[in-house]
């Protein structure tokens, strides 16, 4: 896909999402399930980050998912903070579990980086389920959304859906940036040969400690915003099971592309909402759709899309092509390819 053509679907799809609230009733649709979309979608780009471009086994981002989800409710119930700072206070709550666990991952590599990291993400699953006093326990705890501090007034779904679109959009922006810029394309060089990239003189572990932090920020950004849009922070938001939806979620949309996991996130949380109403035994179902998405899409449905794409562009090229390319004294021709 050229550049014309990538920039025109993406804006189409930014105009789709600006105009959900009003084409959502359309296909009976509830708005709150494409706030948790955009929200998903976030946190799928934390797990995109390690796992599709540095290749790390992310198998733990739920911990910085649910420090934003309880540090946003535990502020609105003990310190009484308003809306923009209960989202402030989960997303410095992520970024904090990153600064704190980061050091212990950077240690290892490969499955040992996933156990650990799933290791450290149950250490908080076991506070927050102990400590009944403070969190509710197994319980959870169920706050009040807050009222927004410029106007006073309370969010409404409606509302909150701009909110959770204009996080989507910043998070997009910036993780488009760094993949696309010379840190991200060092991630890509740290997933297909560490070694390399550190005899060229690079500190791998630096860029991987940089990349850890701005996944665990983005996704204590997504937990503090789904907390006020359910209005309840619970143990499970920081359980395996939570960070094995977000790796799913990024397998389903393509691993190593932008995109990926807004589809991903789209086809994880709108099929759970219809299946669940159709059967209780909706995981199945939803297991089959993932079995059959990997034996179909080997690299997710959008990034076998994109390979297939390049394939196609590459068979345009004959070898008369290339060698005319190369060749100074062949002619110009005109028109060619118009």
């Amino acid at each position: 896909m050229s550049g014309r053509a990538a920039l025109a679907a993406a804006a189409a799809v930014l105009i789709v999402l600006l105009f959900a609230p009003l084409l959502a009733p359309l296909i009976r649709l509830d708005i709150s399930i494409v706030s948790e979309v955009l929200l998903m979608a976030i946190a799928a780009m934390g797990v995109n980050l390690l796992l599709g471009y540095t290749g790390l086994p992310a198998f733990g981002n739920a911990a910085y998912f649910g420090l934003g989800s309880y540090g946003a409710a535990l502020s609105v119930k003990y310190a009484h903070a308003g809306f923009a700072g209960a989202i402030a206070i989960g997303t410095v709550a992520g970024l904090l579990g990153g600064l704190v666990l980061g050091p212990f991952l950077l240690r290892r590599r490969g499955i040992y980086f996933g156990l650990l990291s799933i290791a450290f993400g149950q250490v908080f699953y076991f506070v927050a389920y102990r400590y009944t006093d403070v969190t509710g326990g197994e319980d959870g705890m169920n706050i009040a959304r807050p009222a927004l501090e410029a106007a006073n007034a309370a969010v409404p779904d409606s509302a909150f859906y701009y909110v959770a679109f204009a996080a989507f959009v910043l998070c997009l922006a910036a993780f488009r940036t760094v993949v696309a810029s010379p840190f991200g394309r060092t991630l890509v060089a740290i997933r297909q040969n560490e070694p390399r990239v550190r005899y060229l003189g690079l500190n791998s572990d630096r860029f991987i400690f940089v990349a850890l932090l701005l996944a665990a920020t983005m996704t204590g950004l997504a937990g503090a915003l789904f907390g006020l849009l359910i209005d309840f922070a619970y143990p499970l938001e920081l359980d395996w099971h939570q960070s094995g939806d977000f790796v799913l979620m990024m397998i389903l949309g393509g691993g190593g592309t932008v995109w990926g996991p807004l589809l991903g996130a789209g086809l994880y949380v709108i099929g759970k909402d219809i299946i669940s109403t159709i059967t209780p035994l909706w995981q199945i179902f939803l297991g089959a759709l993932f079995v059959a998405c990997v034996l179909g899409f080997p690299r997710g449905i959008l990034g076998t899309a994109e390979a297939a794409l390049r394939r196609r562009a590459a068979q345009r090229f004959t070898p008369d092509d290339v060698n005319a390319a190369f060749d100074p004294n062949a002619p110009v021709e005109v028109g060619r390819g118009a």
